[in-house]
Protein backbone atom coordinates (compact mmCIF):
# COMPACT_ATOMS: atom_id res chain seq x y z
CA UNK A 1 0.00 0.00 0.00
CA UNK A 2 1.37 3.31 -1.03
CA UNK A 3 1.73 6.34 1.31
CA UNK A 4 -1.24 8.26 -0.53
CA UNK A 5 -3.23 5.15 -0.17
CA UNK A 6 -2.46 4.79 3.44
CA UNK A 7 -2.97 8.74 4.39
CA UNK A 8 -6.38 8.52 2.22
CA UNK A 9 -7.30 5.54 4.38
CA UNK A 10 -6.35 7.05 7.68
CA UNK A 11 -7.80 10.33 6.94
CA UNK A 12 -11.36 8.32 6.18
CA UNK A 13 -10.66 6.07 9.40
CA UNK A 14 -10.58 9.48 11.19
CA UNK A 15 -13.28 10.98 9.48
CA UNK A 16 -16.17 7.60 10.68
CA UNK A 17 -14.37 8.18 14.15
CA UNK A 18 -15.54 11.71 14.44
CA UNK A 19 -19.08 10.72 12.88
CA UNK A 20 -19.49 8.16 16.16
CA UNK A 21 -18.73 10.96 18.59
CA UNK A 22 -20.78 13.26 17.22
CA UNK A 23 -23.75 11.09 17.02
CA UNK A 24 -22.82 9.81 20.40
CA UNK A 25 -22.66 13.17 21.45
CA UNK A 26 -26.00 14.31 20.30
CA UNK A 27 -27.78 10.91 22.07
CA UNK A 28 -26.15 11.66 25.24
CA UNK A 29 -27.28 15.62 24.70
CA UNK A 30 -30.80 14.34 24.07
CA UNK A 31 -30.52 12.21 27.19
CA UNK A 32 -29.13 13.80 30.06
CA UNK A 33 -28.77 17.72 28.33
CA UNK A 34 -25.72 19.37 27.64
CA UNK A 35 -24.56 20.17 31.40
CA UNK A 36 -24.67 16.24 32.61
CA UNK A 37 -23.35 14.74 29.61
CA UNK A 38 -21.23 12.04 30.60
CA UNK A 39 -18.04 12.08 28.00
CA UNK A 40 -17.22 8.78 29.20
CA UNK A 41 -20.42 7.18 27.62
CA UNK A 42 -20.31 9.14 24.92
CA UNK A 43 -17.10 7.55 24.19
CA UNK A 44 -17.98 4.23 25.19
CA UNK A 45 -21.27 4.51 22.69
CA UNK A 46 -18.76 5.38 20.08
CA UNK A 47 -16.40 2.79 20.40
CA UNK A 48 -13.27 4.93 21.48
CA UNK A 49 -11.76 6.46 24.67
CA UNK A 50 -12.02 9.05 26.55
CA UNK A 51 -8.85 10.46 25.42
CA UNK A 52 -9.54 9.87 21.81
CA UNK A 53 -12.86 12.14 22.42
CA UNK A 54 -10.40 14.88 23.67
CA UNK A 55 -8.01 14.41 20.21
CA UNK A 56 -10.61 15.04 18.06
CA UNK A 57 -12.56 18.09 20.34
CA UNK A 58 -10.62 19.63 22.88
CA UNK A 59 -13.47 20.22 25.03
CA UNK A 60 -16.97 20.10 25.85
CA UNK A 61 -18.01 23.62 23.79
CA UNK A 62 -16.46 22.25 20.53
CA UNK A 63 -18.21 19.20 20.55
CA UNK A 64 -21.32 20.76 21.23
CA UNK A 65 -20.45 23.34 18.36
CA UNK A 66 -19.98 20.32 16.11
CA UNK A 67 -23.26 18.52 17.26
CA UNK A 68 -25.01 22.09 16.74
CA UNK A 69 -23.59 22.56 12.90
CA UNK A 70 -25.32 18.98 12.16
CA UNK A 71 -28.50 19.99 13.23
CA UNK A 72 -28.47 22.70 11.54
CA UNK A 73 -27.14 21.39 8.48
CA UNK A 74 -30.23 18.76 8.62
CA UNK A 75 -32.63 21.63 8.98
CA UNK A 76 -31.63 23.49 5.95
CA UNK A 77 -32.27 19.94 4.72
CA UNK A 78 -35.61 19.76 6.37
CA UNK A 79 -36.69 23.09 4.47
CA UNK A 80 -35.19 22.21 1.32
CA UNK A 81 -37.21 19.15 0.61
CA UNK A 82 -40.14 20.37 2.39
CA UNK A 83 -40.82 23.62 0.02
CA UNK A 84 -39.90 21.53 -3.22
CA UNK A 85 -41.48 22.62 -6.16
CA UNK A 86 -43.85 25.50 -3.99
CA UNK A 87 -44.47 28.85 -5.76
CA UNK A 88 -42.44 31.12 -3.79
CA UNK A 89 -45.72 32.81 -1.42
CA UNK A 90 -45.87 29.37 -0.88
CA UNK A 91 -42.55 28.56 0.39
CA UNK A 92 -42.54 31.25 2.65
CA UNK A 93 -45.44 30.53 4.95
CA UNK A 94 -43.96 26.43 4.54
CA UNK A 95 -40.46 27.43 5.12
CA UNK A 96 -41.69 29.66 8.42
CA UNK A 97 -44.17 27.26 9.66
CA UNK A 98 -41.63 24.27 9.40
CA UNK A 99 -39.31 26.68 11.67
CA UNK A 100 -42.01 27.57 14.09
CA UNK A 101 -43.34 24.17 14.41
CA UNK A 102 -41.41 21.33 13.63
CA UNK A 103 -37.62 22.86 14.25
CA UNK A 104 -38.49 24.69 17.05
CA UNK A 105 -39.77 21.44 18.99
CA UNK A 106 -36.94 19.21 17.95
CA UNK A 107 -36.25 16.76 20.83
CA UNK A 108 -32.35 17.61 21.01
CA UNK A 109 -32.64 21.20 20.36
CA UNK A 110 -34.87 21.77 23.24
CA UNK A 111 -32.82 19.31 25.40
CA UNK A 112 -29.63 21.65 24.16
CA UNK A 113 -31.69 25.26 24.72
CA UNK A 114 -33.61 23.62 27.51
CA UNK A 115 -30.36 23.10 29.99
CA UNK A 116 -28.83 25.79 28.81
CA UNK A 117 -30.51 28.81 26.95
CA UNK A 118 -27.14 30.63 25.91
CA UNK A 119 -26.28 28.34 23.40
CA UNK A 120 -29.30 29.30 21.30
CA UNK A 121 -25.91 31.91 20.39
CA UNK A 122 -24.16 28.59 19.20
CA UNK A 123 -27.02 27.24 17.38
CA UNK A 124 -28.17 30.57 15.62
CA UNK A 125 -25.03 32.88 16.00
CA UNK A 126 -27.01 35.64 17.79
CA UNK A 127 -24.18 36.83 19.31
CA UNK A 128 -21.39 35.20 17.84
CA UNK A 129 -18.52 35.87 15.50
CA UNK A 130 -19.90 34.29 13.03
CA UNK A 131 -23.62 36.14 12.90
CA UNK A 132 -23.11 37.91 10.05
CA UNK A 133 -21.87 34.72 7.87
CA UNK A 134 -24.42 32.02 9.92
CA UNK A 135 -27.43 34.60 8.44
CA UNK A 136 -25.62 35.16 5.12
CA UNK A 137 -25.76 30.99 4.72
CA UNK A 138 -29.00 31.18 5.59
CA UNK A 139 -30.22 34.22 3.71
CA UNK A 140 -28.81 32.82 0.67
CA UNK A 141 -30.13 29.44 0.50
CA UNK A 142 -33.84 30.89 0.83
CA UNK A 143 -33.07 33.58 -2.11
CA UNK A 144 -31.83 30.66 -4.09
CA UNK A 145 -34.69 28.82 -3.16
CA UNK A 146 -37.34 31.62 -3.38
CA UNK A 147 -35.62 32.67 -7.06
CA UNK A 148 -36.29 28.65 -8.35
CA UNK A 149 -39.89 28.94 -6.92
CA UNK A 150 -40.44 32.09 -9.45
CA UNK A 151 -39.88 35.67 -7.30
CA UNK A 152 -39.01 37.88 -9.89
CA UNK A 153 -38.04 40.78 -7.18
CA UNK A 154 -34.30 42.20 -7.86
CA UNK A 155 -31.62 40.48 -6.24
CA UNK A 156 -31.06 42.83 -3.93
CA UNK A 157 -34.58 43.26 -2.55
CA UNK A 158 -34.73 39.16 -2.84
CA UNK A 159 -31.87 39.11 -0.40
CA UNK A 160 -32.83 41.78 1.86
CA UNK A 161 -36.90 40.23 2.06
CA UNK A 162 -34.82 36.85 2.76
CA UNK A 163 -32.81 37.99 5.25
CA UNK A 164 -35.68 39.64 7.22
CA UNK A 165 -37.52 36.00 7.35
CA UNK A 166 -34.03 34.43 8.60
CA UNK A 167 -33.77 37.38 11.55
CA UNK A 168 -37.43 37.07 11.95
CA UNK A 169 -37.55 33.30 12.55
CA UNK A 170 -34.52 33.55 14.79
CA UNK A 171 -35.97 36.29 17.06
CA UNK A 172 -39.31 34.08 17.75
CA UNK A 173 -37.37 30.76 18.49
CA UNK A 174 -35.15 33.13 20.74
CA UNK A 175 -37.84 34.39 22.85
CA UNK A 176 -41.54 34.09 22.83
CA UNK A 177 -44.13 36.38 21.59
CA UNK A 178 -47.34 37.74 23.41
CA UNK A 179 -49.27 38.55 19.71
CA UNK A 180 -48.51 35.35 17.82
CA UNK A 181 -49.07 31.75 19.46
CA UNK A 182 -46.07 29.91 17.72
CA UNK A 183 -47.29 26.59 19.03
CA UNK A 184 -50.15 26.44 16.79
CA UNK A 185 -49.78 25.69 13.08
CA UNK A 186 -52.85 27.55 12.04
CA UNK A 187 -51.91 30.81 13.93
CA UNK A 188 -48.02 30.74 12.19
CA UNK A 189 -49.80 29.95 8.90
CA UNK A 190 -51.81 32.55 8.76
CA UNK A 191 -49.14 35.28 9.80
CA UNK A 192 -46.97 33.85 7.55
CA UNK A 193 -49.86 34.06 4.75
CA UNK A 194 -50.94 37.72 6.04
CA UNK A 195 -47.72 39.67 6.85
CA UNK A 196 -44.30 37.66 5.32
CA UNK A 197 -45.82 35.97 1.71
CA UNK A 198 -46.74 39.76 0.55
CA UNK A 199 -42.63 40.76 1.16
CA UNK A 200 -42.21 38.33 -1.83
CA UNK A 201 -43.14 38.92 -5.68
Amino acid sequence: MDTATRESRRRTILREQESRIVDAAAAEFRRAGVKQADIERIARDAGVSRATVYRRFANRDELLAEVIARVRRRLLGKVADRVEGLDAKSVVVEAFTLAMIDIRHDALLQQILGDSPETVDALFGLSSPQVQDMIDEFGERIAVTLRSAGAAMPDAELRQAAEVLVRLAISLMSARSTTLDTDKESAVRAFAGTFLAPMIW
